[in-house]
C-alpha cells in the first residue's frame, strides 16, 4: 500500500496479479495477492496462522476475506489468537543464557543477523543522521499542523 501511495515499484518476486502472476505494479498487486515467505516451509507457517487466527477464531478465511486497501466487500471480519507462554518455567530459569547463546552464534556468522538488527541499526543511524521523509507525506504532514 505505501508503495501504490507513492508511485513507487514493487520488488520482483513480492506481490502477484489477480490471474497469480508475478507483477512489480503495487496497484496491480493489491487487485492479487502477495508471495508466500519463506517457499513451502512459508506457506507451512501462512497455514499454521491462518487455521489459528481465522479457522479457528471463527473469522473470515483469507480467501475469503475482503481487501484491507478498499471498502469493496465490508469489513474483513478478521480473527486473532493468542498463545502466552512463561519462558522461564518452560526453560528451567535457562530462556535467557540459550537466547544469548542462539543469537550469537548467529551473528558469528557471515552476513547473517537477527531479527531487528537492521532496525536497530537503522534507529542509531537516525539518532544520528536524522530520517529522510518523502517530501509528499511531509507536505501533508505539515499542512495538518
Amino acid at each position: 500500500m505505501k508503495h501504490a501511495r507513492e508511485g513507487q515499484s514493487v520488488p520482483v518476486g513480492w506481490v502477484l496479479d489477480a490471474n497469480g502472476q508475478p507483477t512489480t505494479d503495487p496497484n496491480v498487486g493489491l487487485q492479487g495477492s502477495m508471495v508466500p515467505s519463506g517457499n513451502y516451509k512459508g506457506v507451512g507457517i501462512a497455514l499454521m496462522v491462518e487455521l489459528l487466527a481465522a479457522a479457528m477464531a471463527g473469522a473470515t478465511l483469507g480467501t475469503a476475506a475482503s481487501p484491507f486497501s478498499g471498502t469493496a466487500g465490508g469489513p474483513p471480519k478478521t480473527g486473532q489468537f493468542f498463545i502466552a507462554i512463561d519462558p522461564q518455567a518452560t526453560s528451567g530459569g535457562l530462556f535467557q543464557d540459550r537466547l544469548a547463546d542462539l543469537t550469537a552464534s548467529i551473528r558469528d556468522q557471515t552476513n547473517a543477523r537477527v531479527p531487528g538488527d537492521g532496525r536497530r541499526s537503522c534507529r542509531e543511524k537516525a539518532a544520528l543522521d536524522g530520517v529522510a521523509v518523502n517530501t509528499a507525506v511531509l507536505e501533508k504532514v505539515r499542512a495538518l499542523v
